[in-house]
């Protein structure tokens, strides 16, 4: 992929659902929760996390949104949070993901997926928190500092806030990474299987913390072979 010269960030318009969820398929294919869950065919799993998507960014876009990475014109990274009391769906916005999750997968992947979101929800903070549930880069500019850049904003943006982020991850490099930013592990379990991590960030007093990159306009580094 040509990215051109910069990487910018913003956050994403409703009428941009639609490369949120075809690049956050390709960037969490091959996540080991995913793999478990939707199977091993990486053409037939991408498949279905497209439709699962589908679903999961539309419910995610106004119960707090997302934060996109740009080169050029082209979506390149993504995260998706939800705000305080949004991240545990009602049991009537539960329901309507039914439907759709049963027409695309079969019913053992379809309870794989309940069983996932149930070990997530026990270990969802009572405390308010910012929940990031989704990050994905896409495999061409990955190692070029645009998850860095994403990750600094998005925290910059809890520490005005003054507020608590959380999320889960399922890779110990994830682990590592987050680190990087001030989570820390709260909880580690392992779903269907997975070894999955449960981590937290505590806001930071203005000052105390400097973010590993400055994200709002960020120019491109050359690629590491």
């Amino acid at each position: 992929m040509d990215v051109g010269g910069r990487i910018t960030f913003r956050d994403l318009s409703r009428k941009e659902t639609a490369p949120a969820v075809e690049l956050l398929a390709r960037g969490m294919r091959d996540n080991p929760i995913l793999v478990r869950t939707f199977g091993a065919d990486p053409e037939k799993r991408q498949r279905r996390l497209s439709r699962y998507y589908a679903q999961v960014v539309p419910f995610t876009q106004p119960r707090g949104g997302f934060l996109g990475a740009f080169a050029g014109g082209t979506l390149v990274g993504v995260i998706g949070a939800l705000q305080p009391g949004c991240c545990r769906p009602r049991l009537l916005e539960v329901l309507r993901f039914v439907p759709s999750l049963l027409a695309n997968n079969t019913p053992a992947a379809a309870l794989r997926v309940k069983r996932w979101q149930d070990a997530w929800t026990r270990n969802d903070p009572q405390e308010d928190h910012w929940h990031v549930g989704l990050v994905a880069v896409d495999a061409d500019v990955q190692g070029m500092g645009v998850g860095t850049g994403l990750m600094s904003e998005h925290c910059a943006r809890m520490d005005r806030l003054g507020t608590t982020s959380y999320l889960e991850t399922d890779k110990a490099i994830n682990v590592r990474f987050y680190q990087k930013f001030g989570y820390r592990i709260v909880g580690q379990e392992p779903v269907l299987g997975v070894a999955n991590w449960f981590m937290k960030r505590l806001a930071k007093a203005e000052g105390e913390h400097q973010s590993p990159l400055a994200a709002r306009d960020m120019p491109i580094p050359a690629r590491r072979d």
